[in-house]
């Protein structure tokens, strides 16, 4: 399971590492786009958080189940209570972390991230979101100035 805030790349690295595992990606965020037909943007306009953290549990729970399979989890998968004891038992937590500057460059302005739509929002979230991925954590990896396949690497290493 990849955690992190937006911009870490959890993306990205979960479809290196997945090839190179060869297991199959499950991106969270992709999959409530895909059972939703709509952007996550739209779905957060149509239905609020409430509607999208329902979906997103759901994608959780069809993403844990099973096995031979890398799961690239939304931001907030992880802060839901009822996710996070699904994450933690469905293997290796690993929190793909980096520095904020680095996290707002990657992100850049995010008109289609609903959270980050009122100004300031970017270090609030991230200030409340790092001690929970830093808790729910079994393995911390650094990203900022590394490839995804390097990134894939050195989790593949850490966790076989």
């Amino acid at each position: 399971m990849l955690i992190g805030f937006m911009g870490a790349g959890k993306s990205a690295v979960g479809r290196a590492l997945a090839e190179r595992l060869g297991f199959r990606l499950y991106d969270t965020d992709a999959m409530v786009e895909e059972s939703a037909g709509r952007t996550i943007a739209d779905v957060w306009d149509a239905e609020g958080e409430e509607g999208f953290r329902a979906r997103e549990h759901d994608a959780v729970l069809q993403a844990c189940a099973g096995s031979g399979r890398v799961i690239a989890c939304g931001g907030g998968a992880v802060l839901e209570i009822r996710n996070y004891g699904i994450l933690k038992g469905a293997g290796s937590v690993v929190y793909l972390r980096a520095p904020a500057d680095v996290l707002r460059d990657r992100v850049g302005i995010a008109l289609d991230r609903p959270l980050l739509r009122e100004p300031g929002a970017f270090d609030r979230l991230l200030g409340e979101r790092q001690p929970a991925y830093e808790a729910a954590a079994d393995i911390i990896v650094d990203t900022d100035e590394r490839t995804s396949d390097d990134v894939a690497a050195d989790i593949a290493r850490r966790v076989q």
